[in-house]
């Protein structure tokens, strides 16, 4: 009896754990998040600095265009992310409310344009980036943006000899 009952704590401690590594975020999907809080921190400030001196959709159009493949790539890592112990719609439900978070967290602002000469530059340094993915998370932190990721970050894991 009790041997049954180690075992079923047991069971439920390893079920517990791989649903929480399902929803932590890898190094790779921290920074496909960052990527994509990049962009759409730009499209907000494309258009809501349409109307000022600082116009940003120039910019960020370029931006999107000559980074499309590391975009889409990134992307794709996120919805991998999100499809881990999902079904298909589960997890594009969950991908489009995440990134809806992202992009209203820029968007529920007051329309203070004080910021688009910033984010014209942010645009102009994203689309003139080199292609790498590692580039883009560099200058969207240099710029203040993260991620909050919801699961957080996985642990780390170090691998040892016995």
């Amino acid at each position: 009896m009790i041997k049954k009952k180690i075992l079923a704590v047991a069971v439920g401690c390893m079920a517990m754990t791989s649903t929480a590594q399902a929803a932590c975020w890898t190094p790779a999907e921290a920074d496909a998040a960052t990527v994509r809080e990049l962009q759409l921190r730009m499209m907000v400030a494309a258009l809501r600095c349409s109307k000022s001196e600082h116009d940003v959709l120039y910019e960020y159009n370029r931006f999107v265009g000559s980074k499309k493949p590391l975009l889409k790539m990134g992307n794709n890592v996120l919805r991998s992310h999100f499809a881990k112990g999902k079904t298909g719609k589960q997890a594009m439900k969950a991908y489009d409310k995440f990134a809806v978070t992202l992009a209203n967290k820029y968007g529920a602002g007051s329309g203070d344009l004080s910021e688009c000469e910033s984010m014209h530059n942010l645009a102009r340094t994203s689309a003139n980036s080199v292609d790498e993915h590692l580039a883009l998370v560099s200058i969207a932190q240099r710029y203040g943006i993260s991620s909050k990721l919801p699961g957080g970050r996985c642990g780390i894991v170090i691998a040892s000899r016995d």
